[in-house]
């Protein structure tokens, strides 16, 4: 009766110790699978801080904002924080540099030049943008297969856009007489980096004496 009581009692421990070790190899591989999923979902924005100068850069690989036969249109954002200010009040600025570029299979006309996004329903206005060809695109293959003309141009959002931008859900641009309402996948992208470059801005200020 005692060694039926004794064996009895020792697969009950050995179930526990596999239902323990099992319990904790699910959680690992949940573990696993999530830091996958993250940096699969982060990988499109880049932090990168420089140990020497302290610098921490914060960039938006290029993203495609219009995709059509005749017309593509994409944005490549930058972000420097902790670089040396002159005045005090520049501390608290944020300048995260925009460079659009558009490849075309003919001459785009871009009406007004003006630069409007509307985020979450609040409308932000950019001003004009001045639109650069690139004169030397095709002899140092800048363009893509079936495109003619590469346009650039640039645009600062600052902090007040960025703060805009970390809380949309919904964006729609249109420059001149071009409107496109942005995926929700791009949306979310401008809402992780806009995010990322005020949280990074406050990691910097905290770290500056």
């Amino acid at each position: 009766m005692r060694q039926i009581l004794v064996c009895a009692l020792m697969f009950v421990i050995a179930g526990s110790i596999f239902f323990a070790v099992g319990k904790e190899r699910q959680r690992e591989e949940k573990g696993a699978a999530q830091a996958t999923d993250s940096k699969q979902s982060n990988d499109q924005v880049e932090v990168k801080t420089d140990r020497f100068s302290g610098v921490t850069t914060v960039k938006l690989k290029p993203q495609v904002i219009l995709d059509k036969p005749d017309q593509r249109l994409t944005i490549e954002i930058t972000a420097k924080l902790g670089e040396k200010k002159i005045y005090d009040y520049q501390k608290d600025e944020i300048r995260a540099i925009a460079n659009f570029e558009s490849q075309s299979k003919a001459p785009v006309s871009y009406g007004d030049r003006e630069l409007h996004f509307m985020v979450a329903g609040a409308p932000l206005n950019l001003g004009k943008v001045d639109i650069e060809v690139d004169p030397y695109a095709g002899r140092y293959n800048r363009l893509q297969p079936g495109f003619k003309i590469r346009e650039t141009f640039l645009k600062i959002f600052d902090r007040a856009a960025l703060e805009l931008f970390s809380k949309a859900d919904r964006v729609e641009a249109r420059l001149g007489p071009i409107e496109v309402a942005l995926d929700q996948s791009l949306s979310a992208l401008l809402r992780e980096y806009s995010n990322q470059v005020l949280a990074q801005h406050k990691v910097v200020k905290e770290r500056k004496p």
